[in-house]
């Protein structure tokens, strides 16, 4: 029973390690619409991955921060990310309340962006913060997308399982064992 647990909980890491990769990948890889606004208001700007360097305050790119935390005796995967991960993900709606200057300054300053000085980047930070508020961000989905793909992985996977199970059940043989003649 315990190789079967073991095996279980080696099937939990494998696949929460694919949920991982996967969600970096869109993350690093996708290719988005560059500022449609969340109902696409706007022409797109061209597309862009959704890297973006370090976020205000964390220490880590989104990418970066994805983990899995495993609690093998619950069975149980809990992925990490930075916070600001759902509004990547679903988008944010035009009107509302206003997104916070801070980041989108330090956004701005971001060598990897738009690498603006102080005073550049607080005034490209004001214009940005009130094209969000007024056109809204399209979502990207990019954990749907990554948990589709971990899917399908996983569907490949059982099929795999039970056309090996099927072979093996084809090269079954039953041999009768005769009874003793006294």
């Amino acid at each position: 029973m315990e190789e079967l647990e073991d095996l279980f909980n080696n099937w939990i890491y494998t696949y929460g390690e694919l949920l991982v990769k996967e969600i970096q990948y869109q993350l690093l890889f996708g290719k988005f619409p560059y500022a449609p606004g969340f109902n696409n208001q706007r022409a797109p700007f061209g597309t862009s991955n959704k890297f973006a360097g370090v976020g205000f305050n964390y220490p880590t790119s989104l990418a970066q921060s994805v983990q899995a935390n495993y609690n093998l005796e619950q069975h149980e995967v809990d992925i990490l990310m930075n916070e600001y991960w759902k509004w990547v993900n679903q988008g944010r709606q035009p009107g509302g309340k206003r997104p916070p200057l801070e980041p989108l300054i330090a956004w701005a300053k971001s060598p990897a962006r738009l690498g603006l000085n102080d005073e550049e980047a607080r005034s490209a930070a004001w214009g940005i913060q009130t094209n969000i508020w007024k056109f809204g961000i399209k979502p990207t989905y990019f954990f749907d997308l990554a948990v589709d793909e971990v899917e399908q992985a996983l569907e490949q996977g059982i099929d795999n399982i039970s056309d090996d199970i099927n072979d093996f059940l084809q090269q079954v043989k039953v041999i009768d064992i005769p009874p003793i003649n006294i």
